[in-house]
């Protein structure tokens, strides 16, 4: 089973999620895996929780998830972030709140590493830079660690002690056998690289590589869905600019 779909920041977005996981089955990939933060901002939590159980895709945690679970406190977030954590917590069932509350903060297999922020931050830090990506290479044991949290489609490679970023508008790069990787496949549900399309990433652990893919969906149905919901409207309207 070496390809594998990889996806991250669902955040309550069901016809993001379906959109993706048609991709993925198209490309025939043979896994899926997640880097967290099932709900948040979006009106389908427990769809998207049941859709993730059903496909047996394996999650870590992300902060969404944990605070949903009572696992982080609310002041962690800002008031409209809160809120829908808040009502996430009170509309899905308890067996989901602790399906959340259970999901592991890192996951580590023989050729990969899934967190949700950071090896070293796995709810709270972002990796943004090649500063804070330098940090974390240095906790990676396995050549690739699979992670999410920023939103943003790309990643970091270290190789002879330099490291660079990832663009993924090159769509495939080879995995170098000689490099060590961070790939975010980017958000499913609320991507902010000013692309509004469905994110994710796909990896070839047999022949080495990764490719970026984004995939269109009814964009305008989710932000009619959040508001009818009595969401903040900004997690609406954040959706058709990809912010």
């Amino acid at each position: 089973m070496s390809l594998i779909g990889v996806i991250s920041d669902i955040h309550g977005n069901l016809p993001a999620l379906n959109a993706v996981l048609a991709a993925l089955v198209a490309d025939g990939v043979d896994r899926i895996v997640c880097c967290g933060d099932l709900v948040g901002y979006g009106p389908w939590p427990g769809e998207v929780i049941a859709c993730m159980r059903e496909a047996d895709i394996i999650s870590v945690q992300g902060n969404h998830d944990a605070a949903t679970a009572e696992a982080l406190p609310r002041d962690w977030f800002d008031h409209d972030t809160g809120s829908v954590i808040e009502w996430t917590r009170a509309i899905i069932p308890g067996a989901m709140v602790a399906y959340l509350k259970g999901l592991p903060q890192t996951v580590t297999e023989e050729r990969f590493t899934l967190v949700h922020g950071s090896l070293r931050g796995p709810l709270w830090e972002y990796v943004r830079n090649t500063f804070t990506a330098g940090e974390n290479f240095a906790l990676l044991s396995s050549s690739l660690c699979l992670f999410g949290h920023t939103h943003l489609q790309g990643g970091f490679v270290r190789m002879e002690g330099r490291i660079a970023s990832l663009n993924p508008a090159h769509k495939a790069l080879d995995l170098l056998p000689q490099a060590q990787y961070l790939i975010n496949p980017g958000s499913v549900g609320q991507p902010r690289d000013g692309d509004p399309r469905a994110a994710y990433a796909i990896i070839d652990l047999q022949h080495c590589w990764v490719r970026f893919g984004r995939v269109t969906y009814d964009i305008d149905l989710v932000m009619r869905e959040i508001k009818r919901a009595g969401l903040p409207s900004r997690f609406a309207d954040r959706l058709a600019r990809g912010r």
